[in-house]
């Protein structure tokens, strides 16, 4: 009885995906896409957060005003003056004024949402001209993984960031041989603000230039 012969085993083929590295164009264009999209993008979300938290403050303050006026019998004696109002009657101008000064933060609130889409398209069209893959899939890759950077890192450092500031604005303006009208200090405050600035826009660029490179070469072409 002859021994029934196996069908040989059958074999997948070694199907590896070979990419090649980015050309250094494209290195080129990626690191400087990301340090231009992710430095404008930041200001247009800064300029965002700070018309937006403007203006939830005086809707907050409105409707505190409101519900004080309703539980005060005493209505001639209270007055319901918004925060604009009163920053503007600090400034000696006239409260009636208020409603330009809401247009003007609901203008720089639009304002920082086109800077903010500014800096997206800017960085798509960027790296778009060095002919790489995927251009709009490393921009929206890019730009969340940044965004979602920044939240941890604002959530990190913002409890340890207020206090750390307060110290070195104390320790600058002691150091700056006030005058009687404190001109010498006002000067090392905005130094240290200035230099501040600048750091900041740096690491924003640096972080761009890296996450951008980092998408850029995840979504490389194949050979």
């Amino acid at each position: 009885m002859t021994q029934l012969s196996q069908p040989p085993a059958f074999s997948y083929p070694n199907q590896r995906i070979v990419r090649p590295p980015l050309s250094k164009n494209e290195r080129k264009r990626a690191f400087l896409a990301g340090a231009i999209s992710n430095t404008v993008l930041s200001a247009g979300l800064g300029i965002v957060s700070s018309a937006a938290f403007v203006i939830a403050f005086g809707v907050i303050w409105q409707l505190v005003l409101f519900f004080v006026k309703a539980s005060t019998t005493a209505e001639s004696s209270f007055e319901s003056r918004g925060p604009v109002e009163s920053f503007l009657d600090w400034l000696g101008y006239d409260p009636a004024d208020a409603w330009i000064l809401w247009v003007v933060i609901v203008v720089v609130l639009i304002a920082g949402a086109f800077v903010t889409w500014a800096g997206i398209w800017v960085g798509k069209a960027i790296f778009a001209e060095s002919g790489a893959a995927r251009p709009w899939g490393v921009t929206w890759s890019a730009t969340g993984i940044l965004l979602g950077l920044g939240l941890i890192m604002s959530t990190v450092v913002s409890p340890l960031a207020g206090p750390l500031f307060s110290i070195m604005f104390g320790a600058a303006a002691a150091s700056g041989m006030p005058t009687d009208d404190g001109t010498a200090s006002m000067g090392v405050i905005l130094a240290v603000s200035i230099i501040g600035a600048i750091l900041s826009l740096a690491f924003y660029a640096v972080a761009g230039s890296l996450v951008w490179w980092w998408m850029a070469h995840a979504m490389r072409r194949s050979a």
